[in-house]
């Protein structure tokens, strides 16, 4: 069959028909009256959630010009999710609003898409500029609490439980989410450690809503050495098959062929596998892995001879109860190690606490420390039905995200006040300036995008948002806004609805970087012949190579 293409017009429109079904279905969730997403699942309980990139990635539209709109959405979504793990709602309001504007700005020529979106892109990190300028830092486990329970739709009782568990951990931020196998939510402490590495494919990973890779009860292979093929390691690995252990790989570096025979052989469900790439180099690298190996109970394994591999048992691994990995960082939770290390610790804070240190021996020495002295939070999560837990994993996930993004980056006032306020104040910068008449009016496009948050949370909330926001404008105090749930005007901060700066920061960014993308797209050509099929995997024998 023939490709079938659609030009300007005709593909912009159906691009924007995609955009606004799949903003009008996540946008209904913002703020705290916003209404609960009900989601089917194939062969699973219904899924209840209020966590806007989970709504966005279960939107699938069957017109196809119409989805690729929706698909590129879901992208300002998911990447701020990932990123900053929340603001997934918000980013998607904002990339809606940037390229509606914007598109009909551009059909009163006025300038062409690459003029428009290079002042959009600046415009935006002006409206950036104004948030940081305006962040105050996280200084209090009170405010941990605040923005805590605000990032959990306002549920009192997560915001405590999150900010006890960040007050155990202190910065290091190691604190993780499970399902509890009863009803009641508990917090747990238990050694763990943090690496500052991802795994080497996307291939890997076990749960696509998350864009991580758990593995329960794996063991733990460590190779000071680069693995070039998997039959290198065969005997561990069938020794793992044979055991039903997943196996988690540590190594310096991995030939391209390991990597595709990895992952094939996880895809077809052989083994349950994750790899990563050794933190630093040299004798630092060579440090950390000594130190990881007691950690997890454990040796470095430096010789990958056939012989040698061949006479490793199960024991000879590392074990813990649970690894999380996702593009950018591991989380080994409940280590066996029970080694005695407060030595050790004492003499690398000391070493930290020396000021003429370089940047990267300061980096090493506090993942030493981490490893060593690592304490995960484990927060269990409990409910009296599946979709009742689903929900509540989803909210505690995302608030404690916005937490640890709000002790890294402070926090500003919530509810959709900050971005109108940098709005506002970027509009009325440019008032009296010299700008072009096109620059104008991309200011006009972002300020106005800016108050669309806002405005949404108070429609929610079936209230008159026009009204609410001239009377908002009118109060030059920052922290000034509107308490939706209580219904009067406060100071945001005081009240405790707060938003973490980098949440914000980031939702901006992957909101005008597909609004651009949109905004540029003059052709869309769909591929008649084959669509549908799905992605071919490579056809393997059943038995390991």
């Amino acid at each position: 069959m023939a490709d079938v293409i659609y030009f300007d017009e005709e593909a912009q429109n159906s691009l924007k028909r995609g955009v606004k079904k799949i903003c009008d279905a996540v946008s209904i969730t913002m703020g705290p009256r916003g209404k609960l997403v009900l989601i089917e699942k194939n062969n699973e309980p219904p899924h209840l959630t209020k966590d806007g990139a989970t709504v966005a990635k279960h939107i699938h539209l069957s017109d196809r010009v119409e989805d690729l709109g929706a698909k590129l959405l879901k992208q300002a979504s998911e990447n701020t999710a990932t990123v900053a793990g929340d603001g997934s709602t918000t980013s998607t309001v904002l990339a809606k609003e940037f390229y509606f504007r914007s598109a009909q700005a551009l059909q009163t020529g006025i300038g062409t898409p690459s003029e428009i979106t290079g002042l959009l892109s600046e415009k935006v990190n002006d409206v950036i500029n104004i948030l940081s300028k305006n962040a105050k830092s996280v200084s209090s486990n009170d405010e941990i609490k605040q923005v805590a329970t605000i990032s959990a739709n306002g549920d009192d009782y997560i915001g405590s439980l999150i900010a006890s568990a960040m007050d155990e951990v202190g910065t290091s931020g190691l604190v993780t989410v499970e399902k509890s196998k009863t009803s009641d939510t508990t917090l747990n402490l238990v050694k763990g450690v943090k690496i500052d590495r991802g795994y080497v494919s996307p291939y890997l990973i076990t749960d696509n809503e998350k864009s991580k890779t758990v593995l329960e009860d794996p063991l733990v292979f460590i190779i000071s050495a680069k693995l070039n093929s998997l039959q290198e390691v065969l005997p561990v690995l069938e020794k793992c098959h044979q055991s039903k252990k997943p196996l988690f790989i540590i190594a310096n570096d991995y030939d391209q062929e390991a990597i595709q025979a990895l992952v094939a052989n996880v895809s077809k469900g052989l083994l349950q596998m994750c790899a990563i790439r050794s933190p630093f180099y040299g004798e630092k690298r060579n440090q950390i892995l000594n130190d990881l190996a007691t950690a997890l109970g454990t040796k470095v394994f430096y010789d990958l001879e056939e012989k040698s591999v061949a006479n490793i048992l199960l024991s000879d691994l590392g074990s813990c109860k649970k690894i999380e990995t996702t593009n950018s960082e591991t989380l080994l939770v409940e280590c066996k190690s029970e080694s005695d290390v407060e030595d050790i610790t004492k003499d690398i804070q000391s070493k930290l606490d020396d000021k003429s240190i370089t940047k990267e021996e300061e980096a090493f020495y506090k993942q030493r420390l981490i490893i060593n002295k690592g304490v995960v939070a484990v927060l269990s999560i409990g409910a009296h039905t599946e979709s009742e837990l689903l929900e509540l994993v989803d909210r505690i996930d995302d608030a404690l995200h916005a937490t640890k993004a709000a002790i890294e980056s402070g926090f500003l006032p919530g509810g959709g006040i900050s971005l109108a306020r940098a709005g506002l104040e970027l509009l009325k910068k440019v008032t009296d300036s010299d700008e072009s008449l096109l620059a104008k009016t991309a200011t006009k496009i972002v300020s106005d995008a800016c108050l669309t948050p806002l405005r949404k949370i108070l429609t929610n909330a079936d209230m008159s948002a026009d009204y609410i926001i001239e009377m908002i404008k009118n109060n030059n105090d920052w922290s000034y806004g509107f308490d939706v749930r209580n219904e009067e005007y406060v100071n945001m901060i005081e009240r405790g609805i707060i938003d973490p700066q980098k949440v914000t920061a980031t939702a901006l960014k992957n909101a005008i970087s597909v609004c651009n993308s949109l905004l540029s797209v003059g052709c869309v050509v769909l591929n008649s012949e084959g669509y549908g099929q799905g992605v071919q995997l490579v056809q393997l024998s059943d038995d390991m190579y």
